[in-house]
């Protein structure tokens, strides 16, 4: 069924397209100018990784969300997809246990729409002999008017490793490649009253030769909440005149 609201990806856990609102309250030590100074040098130990990778600012019905979860498949475990009116989902694994005992099997979900508007992804994680849940997984989806896309590449994609739903007070690190030396900037966006509070943010620069310039890197933020609930997380990307090139938001819930 059609909901409203904004996007992407609840985390009972990445993903889109509308408005930001609000900014991290002064008092946060993570409140730089970017979100990106590791004040601290802190090691976090997060149950949850959230890696988004986004392209461009509005996502057309047309266009491909892609979410990845993990899946043990090993054990039985799977995900089940609860069907949405108006939503068309693909659904795939990568990583075989027979062949590679060291793989992380993973079930993808490539997701369109019919039209554009406000959905909920739903997929149930559960043993297959059971019907016992282990997590319900939920995501609002925003998609805005068919572009005429018809690429196979997802315009955004996110990707879970670890605790889909973590419990109140765990950490969530959320991760997206990007550029500073080109001028162009993801900054957090958050606003959720203090219930999802930035503990720490930092850039990380990929290794490289000394000397070279230019070099790419990861942005990183780890996040929490006290208090069980589903909260937004988004970040946008700035070009160096201060225009809004990029963005992506979505839940994650704590239990």
């Amino acid at each position: 069924m059609k909901t409203s609201g904004f996007f992407l990806v609840t985390v009972c856990v990445l993903l889109l397209a509308c408005a930001f609102s609000g900014c991290i309250g002064s008092d946060d030590p993570a409140n730089d100018e970017n979100n990106t100074n590791n004040t601290n040098n802190t090691t976090y130990n997060a149950s949850t990784t959230v890696t988004v990778s986004k392209n461009g600012l509005g996502i057309g019905a047309d266009e491909i969300i892609q979410i990845v979860l993990p899946e043990n498949r090993a054990k039985n475990y799977r995900w089940e997809v609860v069907p949405e009116d108006g939503l068309n989902i693909a659904e795939s694994e990568s990583g075989n246990l027979r062949e590679d005992e060291n793989a992380n099997p993973v079930k993808i979900f490539n997701i369109t729409a019919d039209e554009e508007g406000s959905y909920v992804f739903t997929a149930l994680y559960k043993h297959a002999s059971r019907e016992v849940l282990t997590y319900t997984f939920t995501q609002r989806l925003d998609y805005t008017v068919p572009t005429g896309n018809t690429s196979a590449d997802p315009n955004l994609v996110l990707t879970i490793e670890g605790i889909p739903t973590p419990k109140a007070g765990g950490i969530v690190e959320i991760k997206t490649r990007g550029n500073p030396t080109t001028g162009y900037t993801w900054a957090a966006q958050m606003s959720e009253n203090g219930m999802l509070r930035l503990l720490d943010s930092k850039y990380v620069e990929d290794e490289h030769e000394e000397g070279m310039t230019g070099v790419g890197g990861t942005y990183v933020w780890y996040v929490t909440s006290d208090v069980a609930g589903t909260y937004l997380f988004d970040a946008a990307e700035f070009s160096p005149s201060g225009n809004m090139t990029g963005k992506f938001y979505f839940d994650i819930t704590f239990i």
